[in-house]
This record gives structure tokens, C-alpha cells and sequence, in this order.
């Protein structure tokens, strides 16, 4: 794991070596085992290492012998023994023993094609000086992040945007008001997008190439496969999906450093850490935290449960709502760009604990958009089913039973059934919230909607043969790269921990993707498949727990030991400052909140994120 950066074009070919230095320090924290640089006429490269893989010859930039090629890639590539065999019955011969090298030689016999062949999480960048191109690729799920800047004397690219503005990209920062928008309706700027103006995110399975003359070409190396229509959970696709899994765990337990897993006690990790305990020679170190207080939902007692049953070597932590109120601003400077999602926290905390024992974790992140893990996702399967009529009469049947309808899912019976409904269910402010916040009216919800034109119109033809499917792929669309893994990755880089994602591989992804819906998700249930194969791995309290996650109690700490930093970063004063929230309405959310009338917590924590960012963005 690592952090890259880089520079193509600029006339100042010195100017640009130190502006690459420069935002190479700052990804220190995602690489402090060692730093590298490559330059030529008109490309800088910069690397920033975490020793993972090949402790003695991993250095990076790669450059091949006669410096026509030149890499840095930030992951790790799983299946670089299988290439590596490959390229030595071609004649290749190696200098190193890790899996970078291994792709600068497949680049160098296949070119950009040899993307589809990664099994791995990635973001790299290769320069072939003999055709003077720079080519920019992320792997299938946007695991890795790559951000990139134009401007009229070249391209910067970097590992996260604080090292891009080190870098002084952009020039002059300006706020990008659709994605502001974006990430007050959902939490986080768009997948492809980011909050300042001429900065965007390389799309996840996307390659960026650019001559040095300028012209640009972007296209995509992968797409998910159509799922199938026919067939039943039978046995033998059971026994399948574990052995595919059984070699995901396999392959990414790979390393020359302890290797850990972040265990929950649900059955996404709790399955990781079954299948990874018979993969290990010893006890399997497995990490835990949990909350406390009467508003929290600790999972403590469940992960313990696992533990036990696996014999690991388990370690845990019981938060301090405390002494998350003094690490409250480091951890919201980790995150990079605004990001409202609060298992940040003990994500950060879970981090921290791993990170003191091992290197490299391994998390559930992905099994729940791939194998179907929210319930919000049959609700809406549901609220199809039900009609028209249905949806105008469910409050009224809700009444009857004591529950009235909360003005939010009042809000989804009246809308179309469609990806904006879908996307709904994770929503923060509405359309009328937002536009009181800013002031101003310029963007309206179709612009917002704007970067998921293409995933709309999808939307139609998945929905008429694959419900499930259909809001599965939406999610793992919008949800995963916008949130859940920047979340992770930032994170865990922020304590120099390597966190790899199983459920991501590239195996396990193209055998689940290609399956029909109903061996995920039924209304009554999730992950069917995934279950199945726990079935013999777990004991049945294990996977047949309900999903909680973390269910941080972020309305309560804002009451509680966090109103400090709450009132302090939502200050009248310092949300005017910023110039872009409304302080009035800011005050107005405070106030009701700490009145105890009103729950604002997950808006609240969103304005907070966004306002310590406007601090330490350059937006001031």
C-alpha cells in the first residue's frame, strides 16, 4: 500500500520536480516506509511506500532497463505469482520479487490491455517515454483512490486531494456547486467527482491515457457481467461460491507482514475470519470495536462469540465517546474530502487498534453490494410490488397499527419507482433542505442526479428482468466508490494499515455479479447465497444474526461529549466564514437538536465534516 503523485507537462521542468516532492510529503502517512521519485523531460513521478510485499527490492518507480517504461502503483496485485510464471516461460527476467515489476513487464508485452488480467486493488500510472504517454488506470471497484487535475501547462494526479493542493492544484480552489449539492443530499461528492472545480476522480475500471501533446483518451477496461436468469441455490453452486472464496482469502493473505481481520461478529467478516483461520498457521489475529452508552449498539459480544469459536487471537476495544470528542477533528483530517458517513469514527478507531499488531487487515467491505445485504434494498423491492394503490394506502394501514409514517418514507410512497428513490434511502437533506442551506436555487435535482444519467437509463432495463440486481448494481455504482471505500481507505491510511477487501476479488465479483437476484435477496431475506456457505464455517448464532453494523449513536455524542466540537465547528461565526452555508439555518438545525425535539445528528455531522474541511481545504 501506498501513496502516488505526479506531473505531466510543465515548462519548468525543476518547478515541477519540487511541486512533486512536495505532494509526495504529503501522502507520508500512507507510505512511511520509504519514497521514490522518477523524472524525465516532461513527466515527474512520486512514490510514498508501506512495506507489504518484497521488504528488500520493492522500491518504486519501476523503470525498466532502458527507461523506456516507468511505473507507480499504489495496492496490491493477487495473482502476480500466476503472471510472474506467465512472463518467465516468455523469457522475463526480474530484479525484484514483488508484483509491480510483474506489471510493468505485462505492460510492456500487452500494453494498456493487460489491465483485464489484474486481479488486485490499484490506481497506477505507467509512462512510456518512447511514445510519450501517460496512461492513469483504477481498478474494477475504485478500491484505490486516484484524483487528477488539468490545467493549461499539464495533469496532476495524486493518491488524495490534499496532495494535489501541496502540489498548489488547483491553482486557485474553487468550490464545485453541484458536488457541494451531491454531498448534502448523499454524504459524499459523486464517485467520479470532487468538490473542487476542474479536479475529478478517475472512474473506477477506467484508464485515462494522455499524450504529451495533450489529447486525451478514457475508456473502460471492464464491465460487470449480465446476471443469468435461470437456476436454483443448488448444492454444487454453493460448494463453488466457497471454494472461490476460499481462494480470494487465500490470495490476499499473501504478505511479508502480519496479516489481520476486522471482525464485527456479523457474517460478512465473521465468515472472512472462518475462512482466513484455515488459511493461517497459526492463531489468526482478529480485531473488534464496540461503543457504550444507552444509545449504542455495541457488537462487542457477538465479534467475542466468533473469537472464541475460532480460537483467534482476538483484540478489542471499547470506545470512548470522550476521547472521541478529542480526537473528533484528527479523524474528520483524515477523511481527505467531506465525507458525512459517522462509521468513520470507529472505523478510524478500529484502525488505530489493528495497526498496532499487524500491517494488512482484511474487511467485509463489498459482500453487501454484491451478495444483497440491505434491507432498504428489498424495502423498495417492495414498495414496486405493492403499486400505486398500495403506496397510497400504507400510511393509512401503518395508522392502524400505532406507527405513523416518518415524513421521510412519506416522502418515497409519492416518488416514481427509479434510481432517485432508490438513492433516496440513503439521503440527508432534501432538495428544499439544500437549497435553504445555500441560499440559492441554481442547482436543481436533475443536475445533481446529472453524473447517474447513464446508470438511469440501466436502471429500466435491469428492473424489467432483475429487481435485486438492479439496486444492487446501483449501489455498487453510487454507495461503494462514493462512500464505503474512500471511507475505509482513508481511514486505515491514515494509521498506515493496508486493509484488502475479499468479497472484491475479481473471481468472487464476476461469479456473484453473473447471478440472478433471487439467490441474494428474497423480502423476507439477504445474502442467501452468502449464508449458505456460512452455514458450514459458522455457528448458526453467528450468520444467522441480523445486520447492525455500527450503528454509531451520533445524535446522542452530539448531545453528550461532542456539543462542544458541534457548536464550536457549526459556530454562527465559522459557518459564515466559510461563505457557501446559510448560518441562520446552521443554528436553527443546532439549536432544535440540542433541545432534544428533533434528532439532526447524521445532518449535523455532515455540516461539521463539511465546515473542518472549508478550514483545512484552502477555502478561507
Amino acid at each position: 500500500m501506498c501513496g502516488i503523485a505526479g506531473i505531466l507537462g510543465w515548462a519548468d521542468s525543476e518547478e515541477r520536480r519540487r511541486r512533486v516532492g512536495r505532494m509526495s510529503r504529503a501522502l507520508t502517512h500512507r507510505g512511511p516506509d520509504d519514497e521514490g521519485f522518477f523524472h524525465d523531460d516532461r513527466v515527474s513521478l512520486g512514490f510514498r511506500r508501506l512495506a507489504v510485499i518484497d521488504l528488500e527490492t520493492g522500491e518504486q518507480p519501476i523503470v525498466d532497463e532502458d527507461r523506456r517504461l516507468a511505473i507507480v502503483l499504489n495496492g496490491e496485485i493477487y495473482n502476480f505469482r500466476e503472471l510472474r510464471r506467465d512472463l518467465k516461460a516468455r523469457g522475463h527476467r526480474f530484479r525484484s520479487t514483488g508484483d509491480v515489476e510483474v506489471v510493468l513487464r505485462l505492460w510492456a508485452e500487452e500494453g494498456p490491455a493487460c489491465l483485464e488480467r489484474l486481479n488486485g486493488m490499484f490506481a497506477l500510472a505507467v509512462w512510456d517515454g518512447r511514445r510519450r504517454e501517460l496512461s492513469l488506470a483504477r481498478d474494477r471497484f475504485g478500491i484505490k483512490p486516484l484524483y487528477l487535475c488539468r490545467n493549461g501547462e499539464g495533469l496532476a494526479f495524486a493518491s488524495e486531494l490534499r496532495s494535489l493542493r501541496a502540489g498548489g492544484f488547483p491553482k486557485a480552489p474553487r468550490l464545485d456547486d453541484l458536488q457541494l449539492r451531491h454531498y448534502l443530499a448523499y454524504g459524499y461528492p459523486s464517485p467520479e467527482g470532487a468538490p473542487f472545480k476542474n479536479v475529478v476522480s478517475l472512474p473506477p475500471a477506467t484508464i485515462l491515457t494522455v499524450k504529451d501533446a495533450g489529447r486525451e483518451r478514457l475508456s473502460s477496461y471492464w464491465s460487470p457481467p449480465e446476471p443469468g436468469a435461470t437456476g436454483s441455490v443448488t448444492h454444487q453452486v454453493v460448494e463453488h461460491m466457497r471454494e472461490v472464496l476460499e481462494s480470494s482469502v487465500e490470495r490476499q493473505l499473501v504478505a511479508d507482514v502480519p496479516v489481520g481481520v476486522f471482525l464485527s461478529g456479523g457474517l460478512d467478516s465473521s465468515t472472512l475470519s472462518a475462512l482466513a483461520q484455515r488459511r493461517v498457521s497459526g492463531p489468526l489475529r482478529t480485531f473488534s470495536v464496540g461503543f457504550e452508552g444507552p444509545d449504542a449498539v455495541s457488537e462487542l459480544p457477538a465479534a467475542r462469540e466468533i473469537a472464541d469459536f475460532l480460537d483467534s487471537d482476538h483484540h478489542e476495544l471499547m470506545m470512548d465517546p470522550d476521547q472521541v470528542a478529542r480526537d473528533v477533528e484528527q479523524i474528520i483530517d483524515g477523511l481527505d474530502t467531506p465525507l458525512a458517513d459517522p462509521t468513520a469514527i470507529p472505523t478510524w478507531y478500529m484502525s488505530k487498534l489493528a495497526r498496532g499488531q499487524v500491517t494488512v487487515a482484511l474487511s467485509g467491505e463489498g459482500a453487501d453490494e454484491i451478495f444483497g445485504g440491505y434491507a432498504r434494498q428489498r424495502f423498495d423491492v417492495a414498495l414496486d410490488r405493492i403499486g400505486i394503490v398500495g403506496r397510497k394506502l400504507l400510511p393509512a394501514a401503518m395508522l392502524l397499527v400505532n406507527k405513523k409514517p416518518s415524513a421521510r418514507f412519506a416522502r418515497r410512497l409519492r416518488m416514481r419507482p427509479g434510481l432517485e428513490r432508490q438513492l433516496d434511502w440513503g439521503r440527508i437533506f432534501s432538495g428544499g433542505g439544500i437549497e435553504r442551506l445555500v441560499g440559492t436555487s441554481a442547482a436543481t435535482e436533475a443536475a445533481i442526479h446529472g453524473p447517474y444519467a447513464e446508470l438511469g437509463r440501466r436502471w429500466f432495463e435491469w428492473d424489467d428482468v432483475d429487481a435485486v440486481n438492479g439496486r444492487l448494481e446501483a449501489d455498487r455504482c453510487t454507495f461503494l466508490p462514493g462512500d464505503l471505500l474512500p471511507k475505509v481507505d482513508r481511514m486505515s491510511m491514515a494509521h498506515s494499515l493496508e486493509v484488502r477487501v475479499p468479497y472484491l476479488d475479481n473471481e468472487v465479483a464476476d461469479l456473484v455479479l453473473a447471478l440472478p437476484g433471487r439467490f441474494k435477496q428474497s423480502l423476507r431475506r439477504d445474502k442467501i447465497l452468502l449464508r449458505k456457505v456460512a452455514s458450514s464455517l459458522l455457528p448458526t448464532a453467528g450468520f444467522l444474526r441480523r445486520k447492525r453494523g455500527f450503528e454509531v449513536p451520533i445524535g446522542a455524542w452530539l448531545r453528550g461529549p461532542l456539543t462542544m466540537a458541534l457548536t464550536d465547528l457549526l459556530s454562527p461565526a465559522n459557518v459564515a466564514d466559510s461563505g457557501v452555508l446559510r448560518a441562520s439555518e446552521v443554528s436553527c438545525l443546532v439549536e432544535e437538536h440540542l433541545a432534544g425535539g428533533c434528532d439532526h445528528g447524521r445532518a449535523l455531522w455532515s455540516l461539521m465534516v463539511l465546515s473542518r474541511w472549508f478550514e483545512r481545504g484552502g477555502l478561507r
